[in-house]
């Protein structure tokens, strides 16, 4: 089967999707409306207060499951379903409950994993990059620029020092268009993801060959690694400095205040009180001079070296001076590795949002692939390749003469995408960050083979996962369950409801015709065994 013209994905999935009926018996009828056996199961089940071997206790059930059930036809009756609230209501939860069928879970919780693992290690490396041109740039673009950067890489492997390499082509860039520098630390998800994995891949003293990122070409040479000491909590008193350039009597000066105070604590003085009393940091002084957690590089250098070098809970530091003033510091609590838990929302988060929501979905794309027969047609990616090596992919020389292609580029569950397809997809959602046409284009052919594959799981939901419709149904219901009954009865007196709730039942049964099939009901126990 082939496909063209893709308008809409959804609109090429559904029609390759065959409706397979099951037998489900009416256990009831409502207004009209059938109920089959498999709801009235669902619902008995999910609160475990029905006991098939007692009669009354099923009969009981069968009488609320009606009441339920005839409350939700009232609201029908009255529209409430057709409301733009309910219907943005239930199409939002919708939308939830389906992203929690349309993922992998425990293949994103190893993604998030290799990230917090690297949080435990910090690398410091010397860089070397060499600009690739402005804007959106093709192949050819790009070959002086890696002809430069092996020859930086050639001169070093050759003997000259990585240092004095980088420091030369640095000087002698006219257009500033490489640069040579020194990191002395980087924390995972700091930089771009391909020179991320490359740093953290790397050995002490190792250095690179050329890397392509979106940006240039880089050469790293790794310095070294260190634990990374965790988090620490201090309490501290500032002394400030009445500005930025305090004289060198008001420096004096605030330094014997502070030594004062610092023997005062060292004696036994409560800590907290000296902070709330002394220090000039009007925000934590209320809190006896309570910081936050931090960690290495987020505070000002003599303050994170004084806290860091603080061993146990309860020592308390010199003076220690900053551009604020001088401080004295007492050490609360430290963690020395942080709990995945801590982490991983933060890090989820921002992988959802980046380019590493690649990695992140890689799972589950791998594993709809497989289900669905993921086929790729290589050369013809390849023509797409060549036609990228000429044209960046949003211009339109590249658009109308991709329109032009028609050969089989991916296969799905024998629906053949074509090459065409996926130009008109690119034009209509370019979307990534990718300055390098062939990047910028394989970054949009994996969100395409993502959308089709999520847009063919989400077509099947309601035939391969009984429980999903369940679930919406319920929601369904309640949601009117909850409108309507707050217009009959809740949002009445409390005294009132009673009466109130009586007189709707006896309504409702006047108003609406059920029947139920006692046949099935008399069964019922097969069914919740």
């Amino acid at each position: 089967m082939k496909r063209t013209g893709m308008l809409f994905i959804s609109l090429l999935i559904i029609t390759t999707i065959e409706a397979k009926e099951k037998k489900d018996p009416v256990v009831m009828t409502v207004a009209g409306k059938e109920i089959p056996l498999s709801e009235f199961i669902y619902i008995a089940k999910k609160g475990n207060s029905v006991d098939a071997k007692d009669k009354k206790s099923v009969e009981n059930f069968v009488e609320l499951f009606k009441i339920y059930k005839l409350k939700v036809a009232d609201a029908e009756a009255l529209s409430i379903h057709k409301a733009p609230k309910f219907e943005k209501e239930l199409g939002d939860y919708r939308k939830q409950l389906q992203e929690s069928y349309l993922s992998y879970k425990s293949a994103e919780d190893s993604a998030v994993r290799v990230v917090y693992e690297r949080t435990k290690l910090i690398p410091g490396f010397k860089h070397i990059l060499f600009y690739f041109p402005g804007g959106e740039i093709v192949p050819k673009d790009t070959v002086e620029v890696y002809r430069k950067a092996m020859d930086a890489y050639d001169r070093i492997k050759n003997g000259e020092s990585f240092e004095s390499v980088g420091e030369s082509f640095a000087k002698d860039s006219l257009r500033k268009d490489v640069i040579y520098a020194i990191q002395e630390r980087v924390y995972p998800l700091q930089m771009l993801k391909v020179l991320e994995d490359k740093v953290f891949s790397m050995k002490p003293g190792e250095i690179s060959a050329p890397l392509r990122s979106m940006i240039g070409f880089h050469l790293f040479k790794l310095d070294g690694e260190t634990s990374n000491p965790g988090k620490v909590q201090v309490a501290h008193i500032l002394n400030a400095f009445s500005s930025s350039t305090p004289a060198d009597e008001e420096i004096e000066q605030t330094r014997r205040t502070s030594d004062s105070l610092h023997q005062r604590a060292l004696a036994g003085e409560d800590f907290a009180e000296l902070a709330r009393q002394y220090s000039n940091d009007t925000i934590t002084a209320r809190r006896g001079g309570l910081l936050p957690y931090f960690g290495l590089d987020e505070m000002v250098e003599p303050f994170e070296k004084a806290a860091f070098a603080l061993r146990n809970v309860g020592d308390i530091s010199a003076p220690v001076r900053t551009r604020y003033g001088f401080h004295i510091l007492k050490l609360m609590d430290k963690k020395t590795e942080i709990p995945f838990e801590e982490t991983e929302s933060r890090i989820y988060e921002f992988m959802k949002r980046s380019e590493r929501n690649f990695d992140l979905y890689r799972g589950f794309d791998e594993k709809m692939k497989a289900r669905h027969g993921y086929i790729l047609y290589p050369e013809a990616y390849a023509e797409l390749q060549r036609l990228a090596d000429e044209y960046f992919p949003t211009d339109t020389s590249f658009f109308y003469r991709g329109m032009e292609m028609a050969k089989p580029l991916i296969r799905f569950d024998s629906i053949d995408f074509m090459q065409n397809d996926f130009v008109d997809y690119i034009n209509r959602r370019p979307t990534s960050a990718k300055t390098l046409s062939i990047d910028f284009m394989q970054e949009i052919f994996d969100l395409f083979v993502r959308e089709i594959v999520t847009e063919m799981e989400r077509e099947k939901l309601e035939k391969d996962y009984p429980e999903y419709n369940m679930v919406m149904k319920e929601y369904y219901d309640g949601i009117l369950l909850f409108e309507i009954s707050n217009k009959r009865v809740w949002s009445h007196p409390a005294d009132e409801q009673e009466q109130l709730e009586a007189e709707w039942i006896r309504e409702l049964t006047e108003k609406y015709p059920v029947a139920i099939n006692r046949k099935v009901i008399r069964k019922i126990g097969k069914y919740l065994n």
